[in-house]
């Protein structure tokens, strides 16, 4: 006789209250040991950035290019390998839609229900493809933060600190590379519309101040 173990339903809410928590507590234990590592080694000093207002799109151009590249390599390697799967699916839930006299709900739920599976799984590995790339593109030079370092001030610092601003640097330029063009994008526009709005500002106040 097979028994069946029951799990009490505070159990199981306290499981899923941690489960939500989980980013938040990672995220937590990362800024935890970025402080105690900033208190090891506080003799680190500020890194320097120079950002010209009207050449922000002239230096972060290769890395929206990088980027497209990305997505399309990205597309040529995951079409081929799960489009058939996800044309199957989706042609059997159609069919089962246009079905007369109409289909069982449970079996359009069903058939929805795995072709939603496999278009997020597909997701996830053009996500892993696409970090996979980006990192390799991050680690041979295409930087974010990298163009706007003042080269001067970056070469007075402990080598130590280099190092880790170069880690740092790869890390973030890969994320914001497999996050797409798109995204990119919108920070060059975030980037000079600020600088837009605050030239406009600074001319409006100097304007002011002239007007007897």
């Amino acid at each position: 006789m097979s028994t069946t173990t029951l799990v009490p339903p505070s159990t199981q809410t306290a499981a899923g209250t941690v489960s939500r928590k989980t980013p938040l507590l990672v995220s937590a234990g990362i800024a935890t040991v970025m402080v105690i590592l900033y208190g090891w080694l506080a003799r680190w000093r500020g890194i320097t950035l120079s950002i010209d207002p009207l050449h922000v799109l002239d230096s972060m151009a290769p890395l929206l290019l990088t980027s497209a590249f990305i997505e399309r390599a990205v597309e040529v390697i995951i079409s081929p390998w799960r489009d058939s799967g996800a044309n199957t699916l989706e042609s059997r839930l159609n069919a089962l839609k246009a079905q007369t006299p109409a289909a069982d709900a449970k079996d359009i739920h069903a058939a929805d229900a795995a072709f939603q599976d496999y278009k997020g799984k597909t997701q996830q590995y053009a996500f892993a493809v696409s970090l996979s790339f980006s990192l390799a593109a991050a680690y041979v030079g295409v930087r974010a933060l990298w163009p706007f370092v003042d080269r001067t001030n970056f070469n007075s610092l402990g080598a130590s600190q280099q190092w880790m601003f170069l880690v740092v640097d790869v890390v973030l330029s890969a994320a914001l590379l497999a996050g797409g063009a798109d995204g990119i994008h919108s920070a060059v526009n975030a980037f000079t519309t600020f600088f837009s709005s605050t030239a406009q500002k600074a001319q409006q106040s100097a304007d002011t101040v002239k007007t007897p």
